[in-house]
């Protein structure tokens, strides 16, 4: 996965942000149960949920499933080399079972080629991938994927999805690109086609999407464009409604994939981001004052760079998984907010 984004820091900055806490606790495999952190300050937990470099590496994004269960999306390691093919075979959506159960593989096969997202639909039945470079032409698919494992189906082929989420109605919204003129934007899954809610600047490499409960979009871009002349900021989040488009929150560092989600009452939004020096960290923005400085949260994580990636809240608890690509190998995380 190519991370290409200007090294300058936004307008805002990093001067201007502060530290709530720093989450001290052991990293460990998915088959150990690692101690709680001494003090979760903004959060009641954040436990490691599955780490095992021997099955797997680098976690771009999870999901909570309802019993608890993470899917999440990763590279598999200990493959023999006949098992793996340049289409897909060294990509998987694995399953990491409650407790101390073995991760196994829900898919790994050709339909995948570098998965970036994964969500999971209202009635908790269907896991949903983006997959930027599926497709029979190279171009990005949308997946779906029983939460029982078995052979994914493409609903979409184009547009580059980079991230997907399901609204509480059960829309199903992507970033990616428009097939006419490969322009940055969300879209809206129609069938087996999608249309448009919002193309062009300030996106420039949108990826991860919250949705408010009144239909607002909020959207996690890599960078940003003032719509005119220039970058202007490294990273931030786009809010789009009825189709006002405005930049909601910016002067930060997101990981990549970007992934975002909001807390049940809308009163937070977490991201999964980078610090000044690239260290991996978690923001928390108040939704009430989103030009306000952030806050940041850092733990053992935070000695690993440019790793940050998915996060996904569970459909109806302030349950989310956070996925490093290197923490010890690669880590998927379970946050419990406050």
């Amino acid at each position: 996965m190519s991370r290409c984004r200007s090294k300058g820091q936004g307008p805002r900055g990093f001067a201007v942000a502060f530290c709530l806490t720093s989450l001290a606790f052991a990293l460990g495999c998915s088959e150990t149960k690692t101690d709680p952190p001494a003090n979760p300050g903004p959060f009641k937990s954040l436990e490691v949920v599955a780490n095992a470099p021997q099955a797997f590496s680098a976690p771009r994004a999870g999901v909570p499933l309802a019993d608890g269960s993470v899917a999440f999306i990763a590279t598999l390691e200990g493959q023999p080399s006949d098992a793996i093919s340049e289409s897909g075979k060294r990509v998987a959506v694995l399953l990491q079972p409650p407790g101390k159960a073995e991760i196994s593989t829900l898919y790994s096969g050709d339909l995948l080629a570098n998965p970036l997202d994964i969500a999971l639909s209202v009635d908790e039945r269907t896991l949903y991938i983006a997959d930027p470079a599926a497709g029979q032409d190279g171009l990005g698919a949308l997946l779906t994927l029983d939460v029982t494992g078995g052979e994914p189906s493409i609903v979409l082929e184009g547009f580059r999805p980079r991230a997907v989420t399901i609204a509480d109605q059960g829309e199903v919204y992507f970033s990616g690109s428009s097939d006419e003129n490969n322009e940055p934007g969300v879209f809206l899954l129609s069938g087996g086609s999608a249309t448009a809610v919002f193309t062009g600047p300030p996106l420039v490499d949108p990826s991860g999407i919250a949705i408010r409960k009144d239909g607002t979009l909020l959207v996690a871009d890599t960078r940003l464009f003032d719509g005119e002349t220039e970058l202007v900021s490294e990273a931030g989040i786009v809010r789009i409604s009825e189709g006002q488009v405005n930049i909601w929150a910016s002067g930060f560092a997101t990981g990549y994939p970007a992934g975002i989600a909001l807390t049940l009452d809308e009163q937070t939004l977490i991201i999964s981001g980078e610090g000044p020096d690239r260290s991996d960290s978690v923001y928390l923005v108040d939704t009430n004052a989103p030009t306000a400085p952030p806050g940041v949260v850092t733990a053992s994580f935070s000695a690993y760079q440019d790793s940050s990636a998915g996060l996904k809240r569970a459909r109806s608890s302030n349950t989310f998984i956070w996925a490093s690509l290197a923490a010890d190998g690669g880590t998927v995380y379970r946050i419990v907010a406050n």
